[in-house]
Order: C-alpha cells, then sequence, then structure tokens
C-alpha cells in the first residue's frame, strides 16, 4: 500500500457497534451485518479502535477483554445508567465470544470481504471513564501507583508500562490479520508525564512498534503492515483560539505535538510512520488543523497527510435533529462539509481522514441507532459523502449540485 494513496482513513468508535447490537441476544452475524454497513461508507483504510491501549475487544492473554470489567465501572461512574443498560455492551461481547469469536475477527472478515485495509487503532491513554479508567483492566487496577501525576490514566515512562503496551501491540499484529496499526494520540490529551522531557518515551514506542510491524510483516509474507498516528493539530506553539475557531476547547484539550510530548519532526525523519492525521479534539465547523505544516515536514518522503474531518456543526449539534425532509439544512450541511474537505486538499493533504462519523447508525442496520440527536438527515448524509472524500473532483460535483441526499 502506498500511505500517499489510501484515500480515506476511517476511526471507528471502539463500542459503538457493541452499544447498538442486540446485547445478550448479539450474534456473530449480526455484528457483522453492521460492520459491513459501516463499509458502505468506502473507506481507504478502516481504523477500527480495539483498545484504549487496554482494555480490547478481541481475545487475548495480555490484556483485558472489554467485557470483564465495564459494567461495574460504568455502575460507578454513572450511577443514573440502569443495569440492563450498562451490561449492555459486556453482555453483546461476552456472547460473541462464547461463539468462538470476537468484534476484531469479525470486523476483519467484513474489511476482507469488501477489500477494505483495516488497522487496530488504539486510543493512548483514553480517560472515557474518567475516574474508573484504571478499573477497567487488570494492569492499571495492579498498577494506579504508575500513573501520570493527577490524570486517571499510566505513564509509558515507567518501564512496567511501556513493556505491557508493547505486548498489546505485538500480540495484536502477530494473532489477527490486520494491516498495521494506529496510535490514536488524540482521543485524549495525556500521553506522557513531563512532555518536553519525555517525548523520547513515545518515540522510543514508535520506533518499537515500526520494527515489530516489519518483522511480523517479514514472518506473514507481507511487504509492509501500515502504522499511522493521530496527532495534535499543529507541530508547536501555544494554542491560539482565534487560529481555530471550531475548536470548543483550548489549552489542555488542544495542544501541540510537541506539548503533548509527539516528536513528529523525528518520526518523519527516521521514517517511523507511514500516516499521520493531524486534528483537533471534538472541534466544530471550522475546525481544521495545520494541515500546511505537516505536508511541508512529509514533502519528499513517503508518509501521508490525513487531517480529520469532524461532523460536527455547531448549529447542528445545538439545534433541532437534523431529518431527511429538511432540505435547506441538508443542503447547508452537505455544502459546509465539501468545504471544508475541499479546503484539506487545497492545503496539500494526501487524503481524509474521518472521526466519530457513524453513516452505519441507520434504522434497520442496528438495534440501537445512536447519534439521534443528530437526525437520520445527517446520518444518511454522511453515508452519502463519505465515499467521496477521496476524490477531489467527486466533492466539487457535490458542492455545486443542487442536491442534499444524492443517489
Amino acid at each position: 500500500m502506498n500511505a500517499k494513496q489510501l484515500g480515506s482513513i476511517l476511526n471507528n468508535d471502539i463500542n459503538n457497534i457493541l452499544a447498538a447490537v442486540s446485547g445478550p441476544q448479539t450474534t456473530p452475524a449480526e455484528y457483522k451485518k453492521v460492520v459491513m454497513h459501516l463499509l458502505e461508507a468506502k473507506p481507504g483504510v478502516l481504523a477500527q479502535n480495539v483498545g484504549m491501549p487496554d482494555p480490547v475487544i478481541y481475545r487475548t492473554q495480555v490484556a483485558t477483554p472489554w467485557d470483564k470489567y465495564t459494567a461495574e465501572v460504568t455502575r460507578t461512574i454513572w450511577p443514573e445508567i440502569p443495569g440492563e443498560q450498562a451490561q449492555w455492551q459486556p453482555a453483546a461481547m461476552r456472547r460473541l465470544l462464547e461463539a468462538g469469536t470476537d468484534p476484531l475477527t469479525l470486523t476483519i472478515e467484513a474489511c476482507r470481504e469488501r477489500g477494505v485495509p483495516i488497522v487496530a487503532s488504539y486510543r493512548m491513554n483514553a480517560e472515557d471513564f474518567y475516574g474508573g479508567e484504571l478499573d477497567l483492566y487488570d494492569f492499571g487496577r495492579q498498577h494506579k501507583d504508575l500513573r501520570i501525576p493527577g490524570r486517571t490514566c499510566l505513564d509509558p515512562a515507567h518501564p512496567e508500562v511501556f513493556e505491557h503496551r508493547m505486548e498489546i501491540f505485538t500480540e495484536v499484529a502477530n494473532t489477527y490479520d490486520v494491516d498495521g496499526i494506529e496510535f490514536d494520540f488524540r482521543r485524549w490529551c495525556f500521553m506522557v508525564s513531563e512532555p518536553h522531557k519525555n517525548h523520547t518515551v513515545l518515540t522510543r514506542m514508535v520506533a518499537e512498534t515500526r520494527k515489530m510491524l516489519s518483522e511480523v510483516a517479514q514472518r506473514k509474507g507481507r511487504r509492509k503492515l501500515l502504522l499511522g498516528a493521530r496527532v495534535g493539530p499543529m507541530l508547536d506553539g501555544p494554542f491560539n483560539q482565534d487560529e481555530f475557531p471550531g475548536a470548543t476547547k483550548g489549552s489542555p484539550t488542544n495542544l501541540s505535538c510537541t506539548d503533548l510530548g509527539l516528536d513528529v519532526r523525528t518520526w518523519v525523519q527516521e521514517g517511523l510512520v507511514d500516516y499521520l492525521c493531524p486534528t483537533l479534539f471534538w472541534p466544530r465547523w471550522p475546525g481544521l488543523p495545520r494541515t500546511k505544516e505537516f505536508v511541508e515536514r512529509t514533502r519528499g518522503t513517503d508518509i501521508g497527510v490525513y487531517p480529520t474531518l469532524w461532523p460536527l456543526p455547531g448549529w447542528l449539534d445545538e439545534g433541532a435533529p437534523l431529518e431527511s425532509d429538511d432540505r435547506q439544512r441538508l443542503l447547508r450541511y452537505k455544502n459546509e462539509l465539501c468545504h471544508l474537505a475541499l479546503q484539506v486538499y487545497e492545503d496539500g493533504a494526501d487524503g481524509i481522514s474521518t472521526f466519530n462519523w457513524m453513516p452505519h447508525h441507520q434504522p434497520g442496520m442496528v438495534a440501537k441507532p445512536m447519534r439521534k440527536e443528530w437526525g437520520l438527515g445527517a446520518i444518511k448524509l454522511q453515508m452519502h459523502i463519505h465515499p467521496l472524500l477521496s476524490d477531489r473532483r467527486m466533492l466539487e460535483t457535490y458542492l455545486e449540485a443542487d442536491v442534499a441526499l444524492s443517489s
């Protein structure tokens, strides 16, 4: 695979399928059907989030499976959630495990049938469960003393944490038929303690993963396995809200790569990664990173740049749901999204990455559709436009067309 010609990279949430299938009645066929619907978005690569980096949504001898503690921690952090709802995701995964499979295996099967490359994406130091994050997995419960000071995530500057994570990445590459690994350094905001000092820790993790993937590729008879990274919206400097009007939060939520401890310059210089996805943290439109400086930094290399396009205009998130018959607002949604995508290409990007698009969450596709506040029209429009993201000319044509939900 030419990393500059991947087209689009769709990063799919770790549990949005588990949350929406039939819980204790989930079957492998149902789960795989939803993945197939997701692939109707025709991504160039599916970056399926599979771990945080621990726990994980696959069978493992190294990490903790998603179903072990999720219900317990969910009820502790959000006591208002009914017990049946807290048990829904664990029950779904447990049923798949009892059937001799798991979410990642089924996702790989679907991707192979559709001819879509898949990388195992890991949220690096996720804090989605806030104060309960470390209770989601055995290693976290046993090593709370190794956390980043003041945070609910572990510090890879500690050798024990570093080695545990490398074991996770090595296991998935060796055990599963993935096309590579993606490090998501942007789902949360604290990657390592003292990032200006300990950036070398993260660079060593990237370098060792690159070496491991090369060795696994050789053993499997593959030319190469991809290594991608979702990184900050700029290389250096303080975050300026005026420069990023779509950002909903400033520092420390949105930091430069340097302030996150991500030495992108060294990664590029030493050829450690295949693609970069610069991104803001949960922006609303307009919410684009400094694409041009990443393009300039990777010029003359084989490293692709895929800035992340979010599906959240502020006027939609805060207003009435966007339904299928709301023609004027559908046109506005479509045109603004096309303009942003075309701006990414104007800035020199090789393609586009997406995050938290859920075109597969439509009635009839899943047992419990999510993102109802967006409305069915917005979700359907995402399904229409995502296949166009890799083709600048098609985006221009769709922008000019006086239609919203094209056939």
